[in-house]
């Protein structure tokens, strides 16, 4: 497998993990916005999903100057179907016959773009 298709699997792999820590960081939350502000800057998962992001990111570049941005781009909607599953898996989240019909489109898609 060439670089650029690691790249095109794990950035949005990477994407989808930061959400998840974003969504951990919200749990924190009082509600009180200038406390929120304040303490969502210094909270630890809030830091690991930025950085996580800013890695991705790097990864990225990489990955688009390697391949044409229209073959690259649709493999970022693979983070629709990892990010609620991450939330099934990890947090308990419902899933429904809509989600999956959705994700065998985005999966599809995905799979008609890479073989183009």
């Amino acid at each position: 497998m060439r670089l650029d298709q690691i790249l095109l699997i794990l950035v949005p792999v990477m994407i989808a993990f930061g959400q998840f820590l974003f969504k951990m960081a919200g749990r924190e939350l009082s509600g009180n916005i200038g406390r929120d502000l304040w303490n969502i800057a210094f909270n630890p998962w809030f830091v690991g999903a930025a950085a996580l992001y800013g890695i991705a990111s790097f990864l990225w570049v990489i990955a688009l100057s390697k391949t044409d941005i229209s073959r690259a781009y649709p493999f970022m909607a693979s983070g629709f179907v990892i990010v609620p599953i991450l939330g099934f898996v990890l947090l308990g989240e419902t899933l429904n016959l809509t989600f999956l019909l959705g994700t065998v489109l985005i999966v599809g898609g995905i799979l008609v773009v890479s073989y183009s």
